[in-house]
Parts: C-alpha cells; structure tokens; sequence
C-alpha cells in the first residue's frame, strides 16, 4: 500500500462469517508491514478474548480508544483526533460496520475511516459480505435475520484492495466446535441462525461474486473511460415501504452494469396537497436513503406524474425505470389508468421493473419491514419540556389528551426531541405542583430503536409489565411509542399458531367458523396419516413381544398405564421448553442444563408414579385376589417401567424443541401428540426388557 498525501488507500479483508480468520489475516499483514519499518499504528481492534489475536497483537503500538459514557454505560470506540495527531502511515481499524455509541462524532466507523483516508492515513479494516448495504433484503431472505450495521456500497467499492478471507465451512464448523470463534460462555443466539451449512455456502458465494465484482470494477475504471457508461437507471420514489428495497436493488444493478444511478420523486401540485401528513416524512427518508446509497435524487413538478417521470426519462437517457406497484392509487374501473400501466404504456424504449407492493393488513405505509417496531409504533403520546412545572405539565397534557388515544406516560423532550426522561400519570398527578418535570421523570427509563424486532418489543412490555415503551433513533430521538394494545394483534396470531401446533394441526388461515371444510381437513389431515403410521410401529413393538405377552397375560393389564404415563410426562416437559424458548428463559446453548433437570425430575416423578403403581397392585390383589401368586415381582416390574418411562419420556420432550430449532423449524412443531406417539413405541420396548430381566424364571 503506497503512501498518498492526497488520500490514504482502504484495504478490507472480507469475509462471509464471523471466524473465517479476517481479523488475524489482518493483523499477520500488519505485522509483515511493520517488519519492512513501515509506521502502523492499531487504531482498534477486538480481541472477543481470543489469545491468537493477543499474540498477534503484541509488539504494534496500539492507540488509546476513547472512553464514552452513555446511560450508566462505558463504551470505547476508536479516538480519530489521536490518530490524526499521531499521523501515521497505517491504521488498523476492526470491524467497519460497527456503529459508534451516543454522543460520538460520527455515528459509523466507516465515517470514522473516511475522516482517515481523506488525512491521507492508509487503512486497514475487516467486515463480512452481509455488511453490505445493498445486500439487506437478500440476506434477510436467506438467513432471516435483519442486518443492522451496514456499509454503503459506495464505501466498498472506494477500496483500493479486497482481500477475501476464505476457509470451508465444514472448517468454520470446526472452529465453532473447538471455541475459536466464541468463547463458550458466551455463545451468541444469533449464531443459531446463521451457522447452518446452506447458509454458509450461499453466504460463502456471495462473498467471492463480491469480491470479483469489486475487481473488474477497478478494472474497468481503469481501461474504460466515463464517458462510455450509457447505462442510466431511474427509481420512482413514493411512500410505499417498498422503496427502499427498491433502492438497493437499483444500486446493485447500477454497480454491476457501472451504470448511473438517479432517484425521483415526481408530484403534482394536487397530489402533493392530497399527500397524508404521515407520508410526507416517509418520502423525505426515502430521499435521504438514496442519498446514503450515493443516488442522485431530485423532486420534480408535473400535473400528469406519468408523463412528467417518462419525459424526465428520456431527457436523461434512462435505459431502466424501477417502479413500485403502490406507487399510485389504482382505479380498478378504468384499466390502463393507473399510474404504473400508464409507465408502462409510455416508456415503451425503457427497461421497466415493477415491485409489488408490500401487504399493509390495514396500516398505514411505513417505511419500516413489518417485523420492525417502527411499522408498530406511533405518535399518540404526550410529550412534556423537562422545566416545566408539575401543574404546567398536567395543563399541557389535558391540552394534548384529544390527539392521544391512550394516555400511559408523559416523555419530557429537549428541544432536539431527544428522550430525557419518563413519567407516569400516576406519579405526574401525585407529585407537588411547584416541582420540575425533571425533579419527578424517571431517566432510567427501556426503549427500543426504531429497528428492533417485535417479538422482542412484545417480550419486553411483558417482562417489565409496561403499558407502553419508547421508540428512539440512533441519535436518541423520540419517534414514537409503542403499547401493549398494538402487540395484542401479533402476540395472540403467534399464540393461536403455537397452540395449533402444539395439539399437532397447521394453523388455520382464519377464524374457526370462517374456514372452509376443505382447508379445515386439509390442515388435520397431514398431521393425522403422519401420527397414524408412528402409532403403527406400537402395533409393531407388541407384535414383537407377542411371546411375552402370551406367557404373562397381566403384561398387557398395564400396558395403557405404561405407555400414557410416558406420553404425559413427555408432553409436559415439551410444553414447559417451548414456553421458555418463546419467553426467551432458554437458547440452545442450554440444551445441557436442560436435559439435567429432565433427567432428575424424570427420575422423580417416574418414582412418585412407580410408587402410586405397586401401591394400587398391592391394594387390588388385597382386595380382589387379581394379579397371581407372583403379584409383588409383577409390582417391582410395574415401579421400574414407570421409572424408566417417565424418565425417557421428560428427556425426549425437552429435546425435541432444541432439536426442531437447531435444524431451523418452528420449536412449537413438536406437538404433545407426536412426543406421545414417540415416547410409545419406546415405551414399550423399555416396559418389555424390563420385564423379560425381572420376570425372568418366573412368569417369562
């Protein structure tokens, strides 16, 4: 990497997972460049309390991080100002999708490198492919996980060097397995969703398009001029939630054709006035994303939106138009006239692409995916000045009581509309009059970002029992707020779901009565034929003991008890796991714990039941004379099974919901009616050897 006073070079190390080696290939250059006297200097870099990456560590200056406090909390981050003191030729700097903590200078450390590069300090940074800005709805797609720190393409593509960091992932596998990539005590639960063999490859292949990509683009800067790129592609922006998605996708066409990439939102002045409240920050985020993905915008005027984007077109020599299906309302009595068909009819010499638009279920458009807490949020809440006085804040609040449709909490607002404080009614009204909202606001207060997930959001009004919780940007801005009631919706759907599944049906598209016969067998019957031909295998397991049960008849008096004991036992334990999985109690690293505590409680119970067992055998045969001059071994055998049983029957219904999510289904698919129809079959064999051992030479 040669030294230019004009501007450093960036050098990124990509990889496609955490552990493919990026950081340590990183440092081991570094060290080779420190070697040859060039002036490096380690800007940051995280070790995850790995001693390989110590090692290679030692012997480099290292710069002091920068220690930030923020809500109680210390962060360190990388300290820009001392690296531009320090002036060095080299910085290496971990991690480039990382996003600073509140009340850094930057909010991301790409920008922190840019501030680098553009001293003139080369670079050295790792990041993984799903990094990639552009890439967020194809990695959502393939891993179901919503990437949160990114790093604009454009970034990317400034490199003057990328270097894929590359192993199998049968080897990453064996790395998770030694503890190279995480520490066991502190396994992350998102690796669950990301470490499965699929996924790697596919992410593994990403990886290297990408980096191939990154190549011929610095190949073709250099052999083909700027002038020659005639590709130019123009996105529709409107307030349809499916433009940033749009967006991005017109962005990795742009980058792979080396096209230009330009963004418009066209109004007329009727439109615009007819334009929801709601919608109009949503356009303005939209402008703003294209902006990040270094997409030109602009905002045009036209009475015909139509013909004004298809005229804007042609003046600009666009070869592709990406619209959306929502982009207008569509007049379903007059085909032809809706403002995707007259796109379509009128930029016949363009490429065009139509995205269908996103389902709403009844909400207005939000920018936000529907799995986010933005998409629940909104803005019914009672905000409050921190100076203001209690009797202030009760008159401003009954002021702002007709614009709110439940009244929980107030949140006292700087004049940023930054968060600074949380009070309930309650306290609000119970206080001193002459007292400051600061003086009675609780600062201590949850939130969650506008990005969260809402299961998470759910999991957390339930767990504080909050009416309400906050929704703040990354500077710590109120957005909005989202309660109970708005999660009621998804909590009971995911619910409903899980009980269907638990009692070993589909879920049902729709009310009971609204469904109709046909999809209502359809959904039963899969389920049925499957535990049908598992029960067949307990038919087949008593055919094999046919002798047995031939020379001791009162065998097959308890089959029933043996058998529905195991299947209860394992049904409890499934439905106790499953709970705690959905509550969050339990991950998948705690399998171990887990099947401890099943084993010892199935020994317990199995007792108790063993116990309930030889007492009734002893009462019965009291009583009535009815089990045979061998009654009291038939009892031992009786208190064994059920021992054994038990205790098989809680160990496998705990395991089966680890095992369904560690292989990426629903944990709630392992159904009471399933754990009985396997605990049976097993049951039996277990009855059975148990009784051939102790009945040996007397009944057998």
């Amino acid at each position: 990497m040669t030294h230019i006073n004009v501007g450093g070079r960036l050098k990124i190390y990509l990889g496609y997972a955490p552990g493919v080696g990026k950081t340590y290939q990183m440092l081991e250059d570094a060290r080779e460049l420190r070697t040859r006297g060039v002036d490096l200097v380690i800007g940051f870099v995280e070790s995850h309390g790995r001693n390989d990456i110590r090692d290679r560590l030692e012997g480099l200056q290292t710069i002091p991080l920068r220690r930030t406090i923020h809500r109680g909390g210390t962060s360190e981050e990388l300290d820009v100002d001392v690296v531009l003191q320090r002036r060095p030729r080299v910085c290496v700097v971990d991690e480039l999708a990382h996003s600073n903590a509140p009340g850094s200078a930057r909010q991301k450390r790409w920008q922190d490198v840019q501030v680098l590069i553009q001293a003139g300090i080369d670079v050295l940074t790792t990041m993984n492919v799903q990094d990639l800005a552009s890439l967020s709805d194809q990695i959502w797609q393939l891993t179901g996980v919503r990437v949160r720190e990114t790093v604009p393409d454009w970034m990317f593509q400034q490199a003057e060097e990328v270097v894929i960091v590359d192993v199998t992932p049968r080897a990453l596998f064996h790395r998770l397995e030694r503890g190279v990539v995480y520490p066991p005590d502190r396994a992350k639960s998102e690796s669950d969703d990301l470490f499965q063999e699929p996924i790697l490859v596919a992410l593994r292949e990403l990886a290297i398009r990408q980096t191939a990509q990154a190549l011929e683009a610095r190949q073709t800067g250099k052999t083909k001029p700027l002038e020659s790129r005639v590709e130019t592609i123009l996105v529709n922006i409107t307030a349809d939630p499916s433009t940033a998605m749009l967006l991005r996708r017109a962005r990795r066409v742009a980058d792979h054709l080396h096209a230009v990439c330009i963004a418009v939102y066209v109004h007329s002045k009727e439109e615009s006035a007819a334009l929801p409240a709601e919608d109009r920050p949503t356009v303005d985020r939209h402008l703003r994303f294209a902006e990040n993905l270094h997409i030109s915008s602009e905002v045009i005027h036209g009475n015909n939106r139509a013909q004004t984007l298809v005229d804007y077109a042609r003046q600009k020599g666009v070869t592709q138009l990406f619209l959306s299906r929502g982009a207008g309302s569509r007049r379903r009595w007059f085909p032809g006239l809706d403002f995707t068909d007259q796109v379509l009819q009128q930029a016949s010499q363009m490429e065009v692409t139509v995205v269908a638009e996103r389902s709403r279920q009844g909400r207005p458009a939000s920018p936000y995916p529907e799995d986010e807490a933005g998409a629940l949020m909104h803005a019914g809440y009672v905000s409050l000045s921190p100076e203001m006085t209690v009797d202030e804040a009760i008159s401003e609040t009954r002021q702002q009581a007709g614009q709110v449709e439940m009244i929980y909490y107030a949140y006292a607002l700087d004049k940023s509309q930054h968060l600074m404080g949380v009070v309930s009614f309650r306290e609000l009204l119970s206080a001193e009059r002459s007292r400051k909202v600061r003086d009675v606001m609780h600062t201590d207060y949850v939130f969650v970002s506008e990005d969260a997930d809402q299961e998470t959001v759910a999991q957390l009004l339930a767990k504080r029992r909050l009416l309400a919780v906050p929704v703040l940007n990354q500077e710590g801005s109120m957005l909005g707020i989202v309660t109970s009631a708005d999660v009621v919706g998804l909590v009971q759907q995911e619910a409903g779901e899980d009980i269907l599944k638990i009692g070993g049906m589909e879920a049902l598209d729709g009310p009971y009565l609204e469904v109709t016969f046909g999809q209502m067998v359809r959904k039963r019957a899969g389920w049925l034929a499957i535990l049908f031909v598992g029960e067949m295998l307990t038919a087949t397991a008593m055919g094999f003991f046919s002798a047995e049960i031939e020379r001791a008849v009162v065998l097959a008096l308890f089959i029933p008890l043996i058998i529905s004991s195991g299947g209860n036992s394992g049904s409890q334990a499934t439905t106790l796991v499953i709970r705690a999985m959905a509550l969050g109690e339990i991950r998948l690293r705690d399998w171990w714990r887990v099947i401890r505590r099943e084993l010892a409680a199935g020994l317990v119970l199995g007792a108790i039941l063993g116990v309930i067992g030889i007492s009734r055998i002893f009462l019965w045969h009291g009583l009535r004379g009815t089990y045979g001059p061998h009654y009291q071994i038939v009892a031992l055998t009786i208190g064994c099974s059920l021992v054994g049983v038990v205790m098989f029957g809680t160990t496998a219904g705990s395991m089966l919901p680890f095992v369904l999510r560690r292989c990426g289904l629903d944990p709630a698919s392992a159904s009471a009616p399933f754990v009985a129809t396997l605990v049976d079959v097993t049951g039996l064999i277990i009855y059975f050897s148990v009784a051939s051992v102790i009945l040996r030479g007397t009944l057998l």
